[in-house]
């Protein structure tokens, strides 16, 4: 497979950038994009998400970001180098604490904001008319909106991300990444984030074996559109098919995410439950409000219900779902994963994916993660 990635991204993307160092996303300090002979790359086209065409003259210098993950994918290739201008949601709260750049680029929360964010996707063109961005990165957009933005603004106008909220694994996450890539002319820095992506999904795939095993697994308090408590659960999810999770709502529903109610969470009664801690407030309101629906849990009463580090937030949190595997799989296929050891494991992802080992930091915002889950 990374053949065949490698064979398409030669047509794919032109000219490589020169990355110094080794995986570490790129400091604030760096200069702006070069071609290989130290000049900036003459004039190319990007093909974005949308399959649009969009046309630069040279390598963008500066940029500005919409659209729930568009910054995450970004950062992750480019660091905060060049960025202008970011959502109102991606400056204050859970969004903040909760997402690994922040801790390793604080910078990016004094940024000029060219949109409000959330659910529905508001950019200010008057903001965005005066910063002058050379060029903006907009996820999960239609074809119709971006050409619109483009033409009014006269700025070049490159799509993100447009599929279900729960890959971590396939083309389209691919391309995303290489298209940012192509864009700034960090085609190496995109390329290794694909590599590493691809080779933790065979590591985890190995260690779990080929078939699904285990305990009987749930997991709550996923979050959809916003914070949710123990009912909100999902089936079929990378997260944890990749490490052949017994997910008890793969059988039960054709939903990718849905909230159960109280009778079914009980007649289903897992073994082990994963409580996501994006629903940490609703479930400890939930627990405190009625303790005995989690008395009648099974996985409750005889403590094996774990608490992982939220994977989604305003976009996938592609470096903490990477760890919050490791640590399902040593959960729910041991043998496998008896060499793993979590804050190594995250010292590995996180400064690959953001320059910095950011664990303690994000540890200290959800003290409960990778534990088993204490009533408070």
């Amino acid at each position: 497979m990374l053949k065949n990635l490698l064979a398409w991204g030669a047509g794919l993307l032109l000219s490589a950038s020169i990355i110094t160092g080794c995986g570490s996303a790129p400091t604030s300090g760096e200069k702006s994009p070069a071609s290989p002979n130290g000049e900036e790359k003459s004039a190319y086209v990007v093909t974005d998400i949308q399959g649009r065409e969009v046309r630069f003259e040279k390598v963008p210098k500066s940029a500005a970001v919409i659209g729930h993950g568009g910054l995450k994918i970004y950062t992750y290739v480019c660091g905060d180098n060049g960025l202008i201008g970011v959502e109102d949601i991606e400056k204050r709260g859970r969004t903040v604490t909760g997402q690994s750049f922040h801790h390793a680029y604080p910078n990016i929360r004094n940024l000029d904001t060219v949109g409000k964010g959330g659910p529905e996707i508001v950019p200010d063109h008057e903001q965005l008319a005066y910063k002058k961005p050379e060029v903006i990165f907009a996820a999960y957009q239609s074809k119709d909106e971006m050409d619109t933005l483009q033409a009014k603004l006269n700025i070049p106008v490159v799509g993100l991300l447009s599929g279900s909220k729960d890959n971590i694994f396939n083309e389209e996450v691919y391309q995303t990444f290489a298209i940012v890539g192509k864009t700034m002319n960090r085609t190496e820095r995109a390329e290794e984030i694909i590599r590493f992506l691809k080779e933790t999904q065979n590591d985890l795939q190995k260690r779990a074996g080929g078939a699904i095993s285990g305990p009987r697994v749930y997991m709550g308090g996923c979050s959809f559109r916003g914070e949710q408590g123990i009912l909100s659960t999902k089936e079929h999810v990378d997260l944890l098919d990749t490490v052949k999770v017994n997910n008890v709502m793969n059988d039960l529903t054709k939903e990718k995410g849905m909230i159960l109610d109280k009778e079914k969470l009980l007649e289903i009664d897992p073994e082990l439950i994963l409580l996501d801690l994006s629903g940490k407030k609703r479930i400890l309101g939930e627990l405190e409000k009625d303790p005995r629906f989690f008395d009648s849990l099974t996985a409750f009463q005889q403590g094996e219900t774990y608490a992982i580090m939220p994977y989604f937030t305003y976009g996938m949190n592609f470096d903490t779902a990477l760890l919050d595997m490791y640590y399902i799989g040593k959960l729910t296929h041991p043998d496998g994963f008896t060499d793993i050891d979590i804050e190594a494991k995250a010292k590995e992802i996180y400064t690959l994916f953001v320059g910095k080992n950011v664990y303690d930091e994000l540890r200290q915002v959800y003290p409960e993660a990778f534990k088993k889950f204490q009533r408070k």
